[in-house]
């Protein structure tokens, strides 16, 4: 499974990930947009650009609701898997951040093993039996 932080999230996030998930079976990549992408790449070119190496899971604070559908037909034709972190992530800082999503991330990834393609919303609160809820994409 490959995973691409958008660049609404920290890049310190996405690379601190990606050395906590060296361990983690399963989990081939963890990059942000930064690493591949310049930074205000816009998100169908980095959507269509990205499809190259097969899907991609995305984590994104982005509903992808922009240019009228076409961030999500980008991504539904890639076949890449959204992870959308509610909005409720975007109100708390860096650390706090870091925090739940370190708590999440061996859901996600669980999950991730699970699904391919559709989008899904990650809470902020954390329960160990949370369940993540499909949307409409």
């Amino acid at each position: 499974m490959k995973f691409f932080f958008d660049n609404n999230l920290s890049q310190h996030l996405a690379h601190g990930i990606r050395e906590l998930s060296e361990l983690t079976p399963g989990v081939e990549a963890v990059i942000h947009l930064t690493d591949r992408f310049e930074r205000n790449a816009p998100d169908v070119t980095w959507i269509g650009d990205l499809s190259q190496d097969g899907p991609w899971y995305i984590v994104s604070i982005d509903r992808f609701k922009k240019q009228h559908g076409a961030e999500r037909e980008a991504i539904r034709r890639a076949g890449h898997t959204v992870f959308v972190l509610d909005g409720q992530w975007s109100k708390h800082g860096f650390w706090m951040q870091t925090e739940r999503f370190v708590r999440w991330w061996p859901q996600i990834v669980d999950y991730s093993d699970r699904v391919s393609g559709g989008a899904y919303r990650v809470p902020w609160q954390h329960s160990p039996s949370a369940k993540f809820q499909a949307i409409p994409f």
